[in-house]
């Protein structure tokens, strides 16, 4: 009996670590990102925006049709200090970065985005843009 309920709750981990949308890594200690990404013009939701995380690894999630993304990874993804860049890339838009200085496991971390659709200059990344006004 003892086997039979382990295995089931192996296979219900399993199954909620593929389901789209859900964090990505389970178990601790865990960096948490969580956030929206909107139209800097008109603050609406940019659905499906591909939310990258840089770090000691890469780690890519979608935005839902809200605009909204969570994720979770190891903390070994850390940089030096606690530091990960955060990218943004929304069809049609320059892509746009933010710069975490001191992201802390066990918390999840806020990271909010407006995109700009005007033209840049620049061939890189630019910095996201405030989402409130």
């Amino acid at each position: 009996m003892r086997h039979t309920t382990l295995a089931t709750c192996l296979a219900t981990l399993a199954v909620a670590a593929c389901v789209p949308g859900s964090p990505i890594y389970l178990g601790p200690p865990a960096v948490s990102l969580e956030g929206d990404v909107v139209s800097f013009e008109d603050r609406q939701p940019l659905p499906r925006t591909e939310v990258c995380v840089f770090g000691t690894d890469t780690l890519c999630v979608a935005a839902d049709e809200n605009g909204h993304f969570k994720t979770a990874t190891k903390a070994e993804m850390l940089l030096e200090g606690g530091a990960l860049t955060v990218r943004f890339r929304a069809a049609g838009r320059q892509a746009a970065v933010a710069q975490l200085d001191s992201v802390q496991t066990g918390v999840t971390t806020r990271v909010d985005c407006a995109v700009s659709s005007r033209f840049s200059v620049s061939s890189g990344p630019v910095a996201c843009l405030p989402v409130h006004r």
